[in-house]
């Protein structure tokens, strides 16, 4: 089964040669496994892959294909959700949170060192063809921010909000929306996680109804409302809506710095798969959550800023190969955001393939035995095209 897959996974790469070490039958895998230990010595002296420097704010030119640790704790507070299933798996693998420096994730942490948060919102567009290290890229923004003290508003996988939803109920505040409570009360709890200190110092500025017998006055600390959502699942969407304005509002007056960041933004404009009970489709803006997050989008608002990501998996009913923003964001999603600052990630250079290759050899997660020589590298870098994603399947294998 594990070499059937691999089989599939190369299917759309390169042919393999007819000595290629990946095409070794059952009794060599057998072989390697008993053999573990013996691993022949690199034919090329390594690398240095790792730097000491965890501050994202000190991270350079010098850095690039570097890779720095994250404390499990910090993550936990920092990431509660949002990093690549495959990347948590890594993560438990490895028993350490690494993430390598690359240009885009430099290039976007510039920008926003040099943030004038006196001027309306700069919207920037993480993008770039499948598995290259978009969502990455956006985490180590976030983690950037998190540490130079911004309030980090992080919305992950945008395309759960509407596809596959558990449960969709008319909306109490307007009858033509639609509310997702179990989706907004997993975020708002990630959420509380996150910017727990400041949601205790935040309080709201005017009051808001819920029921006849329930309302939120005045002042109010931004926790407390939402608690309120976490205990009444039902108000979760509303409530959402609720510390979206609040916090939209009160980073325009220098209370605090704002990060907005969403990973697959493109969703927010696409096609839906949630049908009503008349069995037509939900259009994206008739989700309560949707609607709200749309108004963060537009740069109405100061002191912060707006990173997004676009998203192949998000995209739904579009051709696989797209992944351009006029292609992904569609003409009405396209004129919302423009203007942006687009940020093109690419594949592997030669320096970051050979830095995530030493470090995949440093964490016994290459086990072949012809993975740590010469010719097994060429191939890999070969096989995988130098991209991210398809570098790490094809060593999950080996």
């Amino acid at each position: 089964m594990m070499l059937r897959n691999l089989k599939r996974l190369l299917c759309q790469g390169h042919k393999l040669e007819s000595d290629s070490f990946l095409r070794a039958g059952p009794r060599a895998w057998q072989s390697t496994a008993v053999n573990q230990d013996a691993q022949l010595a690199p034919e090329k002296p390594r690398a240095i892959f790792r730097t000491n420097e965890s501050d994202p704010a000190n991270h350079t030119e010098e850095h690039v294909g570097h890779y720095y640790s994250i404390p499990f704790q910090e993550v936990k507070v920092i990431l509660p959700h949002g990093l690549p299933a495959r990347f948590q798996l890594q993560m438990k693998t490895f028993n350490e949170a690494c993430f390598m420096v690359r240009k885009p994730s430099l290039e976007l942490l510039s920008y926003l060192k040099h943030t004038n948060f006196a001027y309306p919102a700069v919207r920037y567009i993480i993008y770039g063809k499948k598995s290259t290290g978009k969502t990455m890229t956006l985490c180590h923004a976030i983690h950037y921010c998190a540490r130079q003290n911004w309030l980090v508003l992080h919305i992950p996988e945008a395309h759960r909000w509407v596809k596959n939803c558990k449960e969709l109920l008319p909306s109490s505040y307007n009858k033509e929306r639609f509310d997702q409570p179990l989706e907004a009360s997993t975020w708002l709890k990630n959420f509380a996680v996150t910017n727990k200190h400041f949601l205790k110092e935040i309080k709201t500025q005017q009051k808001y109804m819920w029921s006849k017998r329930e309302s939120t006055e005045e002042g109010t600390p931004l926790i407390s409302v939402v608690d309120q959502g976490l205990n009444r699942v039902k108000n979760a969407s509303d409530i959402v809506g609720v510390v979206l304005k609040e916090l939209k509002r009160q980073s325009s007056q220098g209370t605090f710095k704002l990060l907005v960041a969403v990973d697959g933004v493109n969703s927010l404009w696409g096609k839906t798969t949630l049908k009503k009970e008349d069995r037509s489709m939900v259009a994206p803006e008739e989700l309560t959550l949707i609607h709200n997050l749309r108004k963060m989008m537009t740069n109405d608002w100061t002191g912060g800023a707006i990173v997004t990501t676009l998203s192949q998996t998000g995209s739904l009913f579009q051709p696989r190969q797209a992944y351009l923003p006029s292609e992904l964001l569609g003409k009405e999603g396209f004129e919302t955001l423009d203007p942006f600052v687009p940020i093109e990630v690419l594949n592997y250079t030669d320096l970051e393939f050979e830095s995530c290759y030493q470090y995949y050899l440093e964490r016994k997660w290459l086990q072949h035995e012809k993975a740590s020589t010469n010719d097994g590298r060429m191939e890999l870098h070969f096989l995988s095209g130098g991209n991210p994603g398809v570098f790490e399947r094809i060593c999950s294998f080996l």
